[in-house]
């Protein structure tokens, strides 16, 4: 009788940590209860995982040093990126900040702008963002998608020396990610020009935002 109730306890003890991961998709099925605490989704995992690599593997960098976190990009189109992309990088200044580095973002324009459709600091138009900025590092890297979802590496280097001074690799499954892999919503840069494909049109056309 002991034993069983030592079980129930245990069991009971277990449901209520566990906090279910979310992908995107289905609906949030934890309690009421579980929202007492921040859901995380499988990519909060996945990329905590590589920040955990990352410093694992670093040679240089310090808590005290520069480091500036871009879009990942597509390994077979350098110049172009997706929300998946942008995501990863924004969840690696998370990441990156709570561990104490020095996250250097440099989307932010120093003013806030008031519009009728929101109050905005950040911004993607190199016009707005400062000339130079100090940063001694950049992490960055790649995406290829396979049978199953996306490989992404992970590089930290320096800016000056081009010296890779830390590394991570994971893979992210297709049924995790949360949104169609297959509507990615492209982002490129030609000739100064942001392009961005249309996920709505199913002709290869795009559409063209000027900054």
């Amino acid at each position: 009788m002991k034993k069983w109730l030592i079980l129930a306890s245990v069991m009971l003890v277990t449901s209520c940590s566990y906090a279910p991961i979310y992908n995107g998709k289905e609906p949030y099925n934890g309690s009421q209860f579980m929202l007492m605490e921040n859901p995380r989704h499988t990519m909060d995992y996945f990329v905590e995982s590589m920040t955990e690599e990352l410093i694992v593997s670093n040679t240089s960098v310090s808590a005290r040093t520069p480091i500036a976190i871009t879009s990942f990009v597509d390994l077979q189109h350098m110049d172009a990126t997706n929300w998946l992309g942008n995501s990863v990088s924004e969840a690696f200044i998370h990441q990156l900040q709570r561990r104490g580095f020095k996250v250097v973002d440099f989307k932010t324009t120093g003013n806030i702008q008031v519009t009728s459709q929101g109050d905005f600091a950040l911004s993607r138009d190199w016009k707005n963002l400062a000339q130079e900025q100090d940063i001694q590092y950049v992490l960055t890297g790649t995406m290829l998608r396979q049978e199953g979802g996306v490989l992404v590496n992970a590089r930290v280097v320096g800016m000056q020396s081009r010296i890779v001074v830390a590394t991570a690799q994971g893979f992210l499954p297709a049924d995790r990610i949360g949104r169609d892999i297959d509507t990615l919503n492209t982002m490129r840069t030609e000739d100064g020009v942001i392009i961005r494909s249309d996920p709505t049109i199913r002709q290869p056309y795009t559409v063209i935002l000027r900054p």
